[in-house]
C-alpha cells in the first residue's frame, strides 16, 4: 500500500507558555496554523499567506525550528512532514477562512482537546524541552532544523 506524503509549514506561535492551535470546519482535530505551499512558494511565503488567510495576522522574524514527521491527522495511510517555524504574530488572531476555532494550549499540560499526532507526539515534547533549556536555544535552532531534515532522509 502506498502512503501519501503531505508537506506542510506550521507556526509555533507561543505566548506565556501557551501554543496557538486551530480547528478547521468539519473537524474535531486541532492543528498548527499554516498549510501547504502553492505552486513554487517558499516556506516563508507559504507561512505568511496561510497566517494571513487563517488568522488575519502578519508574521515577523520567522525562524525554522525543526522538521517533524508523523501520521497525518484525519487522513488514512498518510504521513505529514511539518516544517515548524517560530515567528511573532502582528495583530490579534481570529478564526478566518476554513478555521472555525482557535485555542491557546498550555505547552506543559495541554487541556483535553484532540490534537494532531504531530503536535502530540513530537512538537509539544520538543517545545517543552526547548523551554527548559533557556540558554542558547536560539543558537541551537539551525542545528536542530538540520537534524530534523537529516532524519527524513
Amino acid at each position: 500500500m502506498t502512503r501519501m506524503w503531505i508537506h506542510k509549514v506550521g507556526l509555533a506561535a507561543i505566548s506565556d507558555g501557551h501554543l496557538l492551535v486551530a480547528r478547521k470546519r468539519k473537524s474535531d482535530i486541532f492543528i498548527l496554523p499554516g498549510g501547504k505551499p502553492e505552486g513554487n512558494e517558499s516556506d516563508l511565503e507559504t507561512l505568511a499567506r496561510e497566517i494571513d488567510e487563517e488568522l488575519g495576522c502578519r508574521i515577523v522574524d520567522p525562524c525554522l525550528l525543526r522538521v517533524f514527521k508523523d501520521v497525518a491527522a484525519g487522513v488514512a495511510d498518510s504521513v505529514v512532514v511539518v516544517r515548524l517555524y517560530s515567528a511573532t504574530l502582528v495583530g490579534e488572531p481570529q478564526p478566518c477562512s476554513e478555521i472555525e476555532e482557535l485555542a491557546w494550549i498550555n505547552i506543559r499540560s495541554p487541556r483535553a482537546i484532540r490534537l494532531a499526532p504531530s503536535i502530540e507526539n513530537g512538537i509539544l515534547p520538543y517545545l517543552r524541552k526547548r523551554r527548559r533549556s533557556k540558554t542558547g536555544s536560539a543558537r541551537r535552532a539551525p542545528d536542530e532544523a538540520v537534524q530534523g531534515l537529516l532524519e527524513l532522509i
